[in-house]
């Protein structure tokens, strides 16, 4: 069964939310197999495929079956991948994101900032202090967050573009 075209158009915002291992762990599944077979084929310890296994499996990204070997008494998991989650996984990770930088530029479009030598601080905290540094005695001088806005009014617009790409026709 080969990778799902799902997996590989939402395999870039799946990076981004997960990480590039877990990534391979999913796109590893394209059959289902057992932790041990993915470590082999991934090069990677199998206690680490089987935490990524189980973190994907709480968000529902993978399942398994599980066998009982009777001699043993050890449990064997036959993991598969769950295509018909990741669209939706993904969804929600870009809609969270979105609501994420929406309170972000709204604080930086609501707030001044001030710049001292040891980093940024609110209105509020440089009034706090007269406009001066504790720690160094050097004044704060205004801060110019219009990059920091852009950055995020970008980003904004790259995942409202992907959640119309790939979701607003399945709404």
């Amino acid at each position: 069964m080969p990778v799902s075209r799902d997996f590989k158009r939402l395999r870039n915002v799946l990076e981004e939310s997960l990480s590039e291992q877990h990534v391979s762990v999913i796109e590893s599944l394209d059959e289902p197999k057992y932790d041990e077979d993915i470590a082999k084929e991934l090069d990677l310890k199998a206690t680490v495929v089987r935490t990524i296994l189980n973190e994907l499996h709480s968000k529902r990204l993978v399942e398994y079956d599980r066998t009982k070997n009777k001699k043993t008494g050890w449990y064997t998991y036959l993991w598969k991948k769950r295509d018909d989650q990741l669209g939706e996984y993904t969804k929600g990770y870009l809609e969270s994101r979105l609501a994420e930088l929406n309170g972000q530029l709204m604080k930086e479009k609501n707030n001044a900032y001030f710049c001292g030598p040891n980093g940024v601080v609110t209105f509020e905290e440089a009034t706090e202090n007269n406009f001066t540094c504790p720690e160094t005695g050097q004044p704060y001088v205004e801060y110019d967050n219009s990059e920091t806005i852009d950055g995020i009014i970008n980003e904004i617009s790259r995942i409202n573009g992907l959640l119309h790409t790939h979701f607003s026709a399945k709404q």
